[in-house]
């Protein structure tokens, strides 16, 4: 009994820190109220802000100390970052990505929410900060970007594959196909109707059979491959009004792609559907 009267004593004082916080009543009402409840009011549960503060206000001086310490060290790296060697710059963008994706990987059983936007976070530092070092090395105007596009669809594939993210995998996958792109308006111009649907539509279809062949073994793998079929279906439409290529007959072509793609789906929704879910 002496728990539950414990449980609702609880309830009923976070019930008045509710009403405080609505301005549903005056203040000092709610400090009557909880009076009544509480034998001292530093008891009354803290908001966010207030846990917070109450964390640093306990903190030790070994903590205060690894704190100003580690704003220190981040502000020093931030500040003289392109000053370090090569090497270093990649080291030190490999380990803050490897640090955010553990930090991640282990918020996930607690929050997964929180773990999948910390690995996010990882990714899109990488990318960033990997465009950063391309600008400091003059190599954004060569083959740099392709080669650290690759690099980050690699990354993100394999992290959505071993942690069972789709998401991370999906767009690795993307990186892919915008390497893809890049890679073909480099080497082929002028591309005819025809050569700009065969650059894609082959891709599509393999990856939609390698979604129906994976998705036993890797289930999350065939929602994404399929996912990813379905983009590269429409990319030649894609590329060609990114590159101003037969424009007169896009919309032709997407009206086409829909249909087919819509009839298709419907006749053999049994099938796709069961490597999606």
């Amino acid at each position: 009994m002496a728990g539950l009267d414990e449980e609702k004593r609880n309830l009923v004082v976070k019930e008045i820190e509710s009403w405080r916080r609505n301005k549903l009543l005056p203040e000092q009402y709610c400090d009557f109220l909880q009076n009544i409840y509480l034998e001292d009011l530093n008891e009354r549960p803290l908001g966010f802000m207030g846990n917070t503060i109450k964390k640093i206000s306990q903190a030790s001086g070994k903590q205060w100390l690894l704190a100003f310490g580690s704003f220190t060290l981040i502000c020093f790296v931030v500040l003289y970052f392109s000053v370090f060697p090569l090497a270093l710059q990649i080291g030190l963008t490999a380990v803050v990505t490897a640090a955010f994706t553990v930090m991640g990987v282990r918020n996930r059983e607690e929050n997964p929410v929180r773990g999948l936007l910390t690995i996010g976070v990882g990714m899109i530092f990488l990318i960033g900060v990997g465009f950063g070092i391309l600008q400091l090395n003059g190599w954004m105007g060569g083959t740099g970007p392709l080669w650290l596009l690759g690099l980050c669809a690699a990354a993100w594939i394999g992290c959505g594959i071993l942690l069972r993210i789709a998401i991370v995998h999906w767009f690795g996958w993307m990186a892919v196909v915008v390497l893809y792109a890049l890679l073909l308006a480099r080497h082929v111009t002028n591309p005819s109707l025809l050569e700009v649907q065969i650059f894609w539509i082959p891709v599509a279809l393999l990856f939609c059979w390698l979604s129906w062949f994976l998705h036993v073994r890797f289930q999350s793998a065939g929602a994404v491959l399929f996912a990813t079929s379905l983009v590269l279906w429409f990319m030649p439409e894609v590329y060609s009004a990114l590159y101003a290529l037969h424009t007169e007959w896009i919309q032709v072509e997407i009206i086409l792609k829909i249909v087919i793609a819509g009839v298709g789906m419907f006749r053999l929704r049994k099938h796709w559907m069961e490597w999606v879910a």
